[in-house]
Protein backbone atom coordinates (compact mmCIF):
# COMPACT_ATOMS: atom_id res chain seq x y z
CA UNK A 1 0.00 0.00 0.00
CA UNK A 2 1.26 3.51 -0.85
CA UNK A 3 0.89 6.12 1.92
CA UNK A 4 0.65 9.81 0.82
CA UNK A 5 1.50 12.67 3.16
CA UNK A 6 -1.59 14.77 4.08
CA UNK A 7 -0.13 18.11 2.90
CA UNK A 8 -0.09 16.81 -0.68
CA UNK A 9 -3.71 15.58 -0.78
CA UNK A 10 -5.29 18.94 -1.85
CA UNK A 11 -2.90 19.09 -4.81
CA UNK A 12 -3.69 15.51 -5.87
CA UNK A 13 -7.44 16.09 -5.41
CA UNK A 14 -7.31 18.96 -7.89
CA UNK A 15 -6.18 16.50 -10.56
CA UNK A 16 -9.47 14.63 -10.57
CA UNK A 17 -10.27 11.05 -9.71
CA UNK A 18 -8.94 9.35 -12.90
CA UNK A 19 -5.53 11.02 -12.61
CA UNK A 20 -5.28 10.19 -8.90
CA UNK A 21 -6.13 6.53 -9.53
CA UNK A 22 -3.51 6.36 -12.28
CA UNK A 23 -0.89 7.84 -9.93
CA UNK A 24 -1.64 5.30 -7.21
CA UNK A 25 -1.39 2.41 -9.68
CA UNK A 26 1.99 3.62 -10.93
CA UNK A 27 3.32 4.02 -7.40
CA UNK A 28 2.13 0.56 -6.41
CA UNK A 29 4.11 -0.96 -9.27
CA UNK A 30 7.45 0.46 -8.10
CA UNK A 31 9.86 -2.11 -6.57
CA UNK A 32 10.28 -1.98 -2.81
CA UNK A 33 14.07 -1.75 -3.19
CA UNK A 34 16.31 -1.29 -6.20
CA UNK A 35 18.73 -3.88 -4.81
CA UNK A 36 16.13 -6.61 -4.39
CA UNK A 37 17.57 -10.02 -5.13
CA UNK A 38 16.35 -13.58 -5.50
CA UNK A 39 17.40 -17.21 -5.59
CA UNK A 40 16.84 -19.36 -8.63
CA UNK A 41 17.12 -23.15 -8.85
CA UNK A 42 17.61 -25.00 -12.12
CA UNK A 43 18.66 -28.54 -13.13
CA UNK A 44 22.36 -29.01 -13.90
CA UNK A 45 23.60 -31.66 -16.31
CA UNK A 46 27.06 -31.94 -14.74
CA UNK A 47 27.65 -33.25 -11.24
CA UNK A 48 29.10 -30.94 -8.61
CA UNK A 49 32.88 -30.99 -8.50
CA UNK A 50 34.58 -31.32 -5.10
CA UNK A 51 36.03 -28.20 -3.51
CA UNK A 52 39.69 -27.90 -4.48
CA UNK A 53 41.85 -27.44 -1.39
CA UNK A 54 45.28 -28.20 -2.88
CA UNK A 55 45.59 -25.45 -5.48
CA UNK A 56 48.42 -23.56 -3.77
CA UNK A 57 50.99 -26.21 -2.93
CA UNK A 58 54.37 -24.73 -2.00
CA UNK A 59 55.86 -28.05 -0.87
CA UNK A 60 55.27 -31.76 -1.56
CA UNK A 61 53.08 -33.47 1.02
CA UNK A 62 55.44 -34.61 3.82
CA UNK A 63 55.62 -38.29 4.68
CA UNK A 64 54.43 -37.54 8.23
CA UNK A 65 51.06 -36.45 6.85
CA UNK A 66 50.37 -40.04 5.79
CA UNK A 67 49.79 -40.76 9.49
CA UNK A 68 46.79 -38.41 9.69
CA UNK A 69 43.54 -39.70 11.18
CA UNK A 70 41.25 -41.81 8.94
CA UNK A 71 39.01 -39.98 6.47
CA UNK A 72 40.68 -36.62 7.10
CA UNK A 73 42.35 -34.24 4.66
CA UNK A 74 45.80 -32.69 4.62
CA UNK A 75 45.32 -29.09 3.48
CA UNK A 76 47.83 -26.85 1.72
CA UNK A 77 48.42 -23.24 2.70
CA UNK A 78 49.60 -20.31 0.57
CA UNK A 79 52.27 -18.64 2.69
CA UNK A 80 54.03 -19.76 5.88
CA UNK A 81 51.86 -22.87 6.36
CA UNK A 82 52.75 -25.42 3.69
CA UNK A 83 50.54 -28.26 4.96
CA UNK A 84 48.24 -28.88 7.93
CA UNK A 85 46.78 -32.23 9.02
CA UNK A 86 45.14 -33.93 12.02
CA UNK A 87 46.88 -36.74 13.91
CA UNK A 88 46.89 -38.89 17.06
CA UNK A 89 43.61 -40.80 16.47
CA UNK A 90 41.72 -41.45 19.69
CA UNK A 91 38.34 -42.78 20.88
CA UNK A 92 38.33 -40.81 24.14
CA UNK A 93 35.39 -38.67 22.91
CA UNK A 94 32.94 -41.20 21.43
CA UNK A 95 30.70 -38.89 19.42
CA UNK A 96 29.75 -39.88 15.87
CA UNK A 97 28.77 -36.57 14.29
CA UNK A 98 31.20 -37.29 11.45
CA UNK A 99 30.39 -40.99 11.24
CA UNK A 100 33.10 -42.32 13.54
CA UNK A 101 34.01 -42.07 17.25
CA UNK A 102 37.67 -41.67 16.23
CA UNK A 103 38.88 -38.08 16.46
CA UNK A 104 42.21 -36.27 16.48
CA UNK A 105 44.27 -35.62 19.58
CA UNK A 106 46.72 -33.34 17.79
CA UNK A 107 47.21 -31.01 14.82
CA UNK A 108 50.41 -30.86 12.76
CA UNK A 109 51.79 -28.30 10.34
CA UNK A 110 54.73 -27.96 8.00
CA UNK A 111 55.99 -24.38 8.44
CA UNK A 112 59.03 -22.23 7.71
CA UNK A 113 61.62 -21.93 10.49
CA UNK A 114 63.70 -18.81 11.27
CA UNK A 115 66.37 -20.06 8.87
CA UNK A 116 63.85 -20.38 6.05
CA UNK A 117 63.86 -24.17 6.12
CA UNK A 118 60.66 -26.17 6.35
CA UNK A 119 59.91 -27.56 9.80
CA UNK A 120 57.08 -29.70 11.25
CA UNK A 121 55.35 -28.50 14.43
CA UNK A 122 52.45 -29.95 16.39
CA UNK A 123 49.94 -29.02 19.07
CA UNK A 124 48.76 -31.88 21.32
CA UNK A 125 45.46 -31.51 23.18
CA UNK A 126 44.87 -32.46 26.84
CA UNK A 127 42.96 -35.68 27.51
CA UNK A 128 39.60 -33.91 27.94
CA UNK A 129 39.65 -32.47 24.39
CA UNK A 130 39.80 -33.62 20.77
CA UNK A 131 39.57 -32.07 17.33
CA UNK A 132 36.14 -33.25 16.21
CA UNK A 133 36.91 -32.31 12.65
CA UNK A 134 38.23 -33.76 9.41
CA UNK A 135 39.35 -30.69 7.42
CA UNK A 136 41.70 -27.98 8.75
CA UNK A 137 40.81 -24.56 7.28
CA UNK A 138 43.71 -22.23 6.47
CA UNK A 139 43.06 -18.48 6.19
CA UNK A 140 44.83 -15.20 6.94
CA UNK A 141 42.16 -13.81 9.27
CA UNK A 142 43.87 -10.54 10.19
CA UNK A 143 45.46 -10.07 6.74
CA UNK A 144 48.98 -9.73 8.13
CA UNK A 145 50.53 -12.18 5.68
CA UNK A 146 50.61 -15.01 8.23
CA UNK A 147 48.01 -17.74 8.05
CA UNK A 148 45.76 -19.11 10.79
CA UNK A 149 44.16 -22.55 11.18
CA UNK A 150 40.45 -22.94 11.98
CA UNK A 151 39.36 -26.17 13.67
CA UNK A 152 36.44 -27.65 15.60
CA UNK A 153 37.64 -28.58 19.07
CA UNK A 154 35.39 -30.61 21.39
CA UNK A 155 35.57 -30.60 25.19
CA UNK A 156 34.29 -33.55 27.26
CA UNK A 157 31.97 -31.28 29.28
CA UNK A 158 31.34 -28.16 27.18
CA UNK A 159 31.03 -29.66 23.71
CA UNK A 160 32.43 -28.11 20.55
CA UNK A 161 34.03 -24.71 19.99
CA UNK A 162 35.59 -23.05 16.98
CA UNK A 163 39.27 -22.37 17.65
CA UNK A 164 41.84 -20.31 15.74
CA UNK A 165 45.47 -21.45 15.86
CA UNK A 166 48.51 -19.53 14.71
CA UNK A 167 52.29 -19.64 14.71
CA UNK A 168 54.31 -18.21 17.60
CA UNK A 169 57.76 -17.21 16.33
CA UNK A 170 59.08 -15.57 19.50
CA UNK A 171 61.29 -18.57 20.33
CA UNK A 172 64.07 -20.34 18.42
CA UNK A 173 61.61 -22.66 16.72
CA UNK A 174 58.05 -21.80 15.63
CA UNK A 175 55.22 -23.42 17.55
CA UNK A 176 51.44 -23.69 17.15
CA UNK A 177 49.42 -21.76 19.73
CA UNK A 178 45.77 -20.89 20.25
CA UNK A 179 44.97 -17.36 19.12
CA UNK A 180 41.21 -17.19 19.67
CA UNK A 181 38.25 -19.34 20.74
CA UNK A 182 34.52 -19.03 20.19
CA UNK A 183 31.66 -19.92 22.55
CA UNK A 184 31.14 -23.61 23.31
CA UNK A 185 28.10 -25.48 22.04
CA UNK A 186 27.11 -26.02 25.67
CA UNK A 187 27.46 -29.65 26.74
CA UNK A 188 28.92 -33.05 25.91
CA UNK A 189 28.30 -34.19 22.29
CA UNK A 190 26.96 -30.80 21.20
CA UNK A 191 28.71 -29.97 17.91
CA UNK A 192 29.11 -27.12 15.44
CA UNK A 193 30.19 -26.89 11.81
CA UNK A 194 31.91 -23.85 10.25
CA UNK A 195 30.39 -22.09 7.25
CA UNK A 196 33.34 -19.92 6.23
CA UNK A 197 35.06 -16.57 6.49
CA UNK A 198 34.11 -13.18 4.98
CA UNK A 199 33.49 -9.56 5.95
CA UNK A 200 29.84 -10.08 6.82
CA UNK A 201 29.22 -6.71 8.51
CA UNK A 202 31.11 -4.46 6.10
CA UNK A 203 33.68 -3.12 8.57
CA UNK A 204 36.68 -4.16 6.49
CA UNK A 205 37.64 -7.03 8.82
CA UNK A 206 37.14 -10.74 8.20
CA UNK A 207 34.48 -12.48 10.32
CA UNK A 208 33.65 -16.15 10.85
CA UNK A 209 30.36 -17.98 10.39
CA UNK A 210 29.34 -21.28 12.00
CA UNK A 211 26.20 -23.34 12.55
CA UNK A 212 25.86 -24.54 16.15
CA UNK A 213 24.01 -27.85 16.73
CA UNK A 214 23.13 -28.32 13.03
CA UNK A 215 21.28 -31.59 13.79
CA UNK A 216 18.98 -30.53 16.64
CA UNK A 217 18.01 -26.92 16.02
CA UNK A 218 20.72 -25.21 14.02
CA UNK A 219 21.79 -21.65 14.83
CA UNK A 220 23.77 -19.65 12.29
CA UNK A 221 26.24 -17.47 14.18
CA UNK A 222 28.54 -14.69 12.97
CA UNK A 223 31.66 -13.94 15.02
CA UNK A 224 34.22 -11.15 15.13
CA UNK A 225 37.89 -12.17 15.33
CA UNK A 226 38.95 -10.42 18.54
CA UNK A 227 41.87 -12.40 20.01
CA UNK A 228 41.81 -14.14 22.40
CA UNK A 229 38.07 -14.53 21.67
CA UNK A 230 35.68 -15.02 18.77
CA UNK A 231 32.84 -12.66 19.68
CA UNK A 232 29.30 -13.40 18.38
CA UNK A 233 27.38 -10.50 16.86
CA UNK A 234 24.55 -12.11 14.87
CA UNK A 235 22.37 -15.22 15.04
CA UNK A 236 19.74 -16.86 12.85
CA UNK A 237 17.56 -19.91 13.60
CA UNK A 238 16.22 -22.77 11.46
CA UNK A 239 19.39 -23.60 9.54
CA UNK A 240 21.64 -26.63 9.09
CA UNK A 241 24.91 -27.29 7.28
CA UNK A 242 25.48 -30.95 8.10
CA UNK A 243 23.80 -34.36 8.12
CA UNK A 244 24.38 -36.38 11.29
CA UNK A 245 26.98 -39.09 10.66
CA UNK A 246 28.17 -37.69 7.32
CA UNK A 247 31.81 -36.97 6.49
CA UNK A 248 30.70 -34.18 4.16
CA UNK A 249 31.10 -30.83 5.94
CA UNK A 250 30.48 -28.52 2.97
CA UNK A 251 26.78 -27.81 3.13
CA UNK A 252 26.85 -24.01 2.89
CA UNK A 253 28.42 -21.45 0.54
CA UNK A 254 29.27 -17.78 0.81
CA UNK A 255 28.34 -15.83 -2.32
CA UNK A 256 30.20 -12.60 -3.10
CA UNK A 257 28.57 -9.99 -5.36
CA UNK A 258 29.70 -6.48 -6.33
CA UNK A 259 28.61 -3.70 -3.97
CA UNK A 260 26.84 -6.16 -1.67
CA UNK A 261 27.70 -7.75 1.63
CA UNK A 262 28.37 -11.50 1.46
CA UNK A 263 25.34 -13.79 1.27
CA UNK A 264 25.22 -17.17 3.02
CA UNK A 265 23.28 -19.86 1.14
CA UNK A 266 22.50 -22.91 3.27
CA UNK A 267 19.67 -25.38 3.99
CA UNK A 268 16.96 -25.06 6.58
CA UNK A 269 16.71 -27.65 9.35
CA UNK A 270 14.84 -30.10 7.13
CA UNK A 271 17.51 -29.87 4.40
CA UNK A 272 14.65 -29.65 1.89
CA UNK A 273 14.80 -25.89 1.34
CA UNK A 274 17.46 -23.19 0.98
CA UNK A 275 17.98 -19.92 2.82
CA UNK A 276 19.83 -16.95 1.27
CA UNK A 277 20.84 -14.71 4.18
CA UNK A 278 22.74 -11.43 4.33
CA UNK A 279 23.64 -9.39 7.43
CA UNK A 280 22.64 -5.83 6.51
CA UNK A 281 22.82 -2.43 8.18
CA UNK A 282 21.60 -1.38 10.69
CA UNK A 283 22.25 -4.88 12.02
CA UNK A 284 19.59 -7.30 10.86
CA UNK A 285 19.24 -10.36 8.65
CA UNK A 286 17.82 -9.95 5.17
CA UNK A 287 16.28 -13.07 3.62
CA UNK A 288 16.95 -12.48 -0.06
CA UNK A 289 14.20 -14.80 -1.25
CA UNK A 290 11.39 -16.95 0.08
CA UNK A 291 12.63 -20.34 1.28
CA UNK A 292 13.42 -22.23 -1.91
CA UNK A 293 12.05 -25.82 -1.68
CA UNK A 294 14.08 -28.62 -3.24
CA UNK A 295 12.85 -31.91 -4.76
CA UNK A 296 14.85 -34.03 -2.28
CA UNK A 297 17.30 -33.75 0.61
CA UNK A 298 20.39 -31.69 -0.02
CA UNK A 299 23.68 -33.53 0.58
CA UNK A 300 26.31 -31.02 -0.52
CA UNK A 301 26.86 -27.46 -1.74
CA UNK A 302 29.87 -26.51 -3.84
CA UNK A 303 30.62 -22.88 -4.73
CA UNK A 304 29.99 -21.58 -8.25
CA UNK A 305 30.16 -18.00 -9.57
CA UNK A 306 27.13 -16.13 -8.19
CA UNK A 307 25.81 -19.21 -6.42
CA UNK A 308 26.35 -22.90 -5.81
CA UNK A 309 26.05 -26.40 -7.18
CA UNK A 310 23.76 -28.55 -5.02
CA UNK A 311 23.98 -32.32 -4.82
CA UNK A 312 20.72 -33.98 -3.77
CA UNK A 313 20.17 -37.32 -2.08
CA UNK A 314 18.60 -38.75 -5.25
CA UNK A 315 21.79 -38.02 -7.22
CA UNK A 316 20.53 -34.97 -9.07
CA UNK A 317 22.56 -31.77 -9.33
CA UNK A 318 21.05 -28.29 -9.25
CA UNK A 319 22.42 -24.88 -10.22
CA UNK A 320 21.65 -22.37 -7.45
CA UNK A 321 21.98 -18.75 -8.60
CA UNK A 322 21.73 -15.53 -6.63
CA UNK A 323 20.20 -12.86 -8.88
CA UNK A 324 19.58 -9.12 -8.72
Amino acid sequence: MVMLRFQYLPLFASWGKPALVALLICLSLQPLAATAMGLTVAPRAQSCLPIERLAHRTQPLPAEAQQRIPDSQAVAGKHDLAWVWLGSPTRRYPHGALGSPVHAGSVHAQVTSSSGAWHIVELVLPLNRVYEDRVPRIVDLDRDGREEILLIEADALRGASLVVLGLDRTQDQPRLVERARGPSAGSTFRWLNPVGVADFDGDGQLDLATVTTPHIGGVLQLLHFRPPALVPFARMLDVSNHRMGALEQDLAVIVMQPDQRPTIVLPDMTRRALHALRWDAPGQWTELADLKPLPSLIERLAPLPQGACATLSDGRALRITLTH
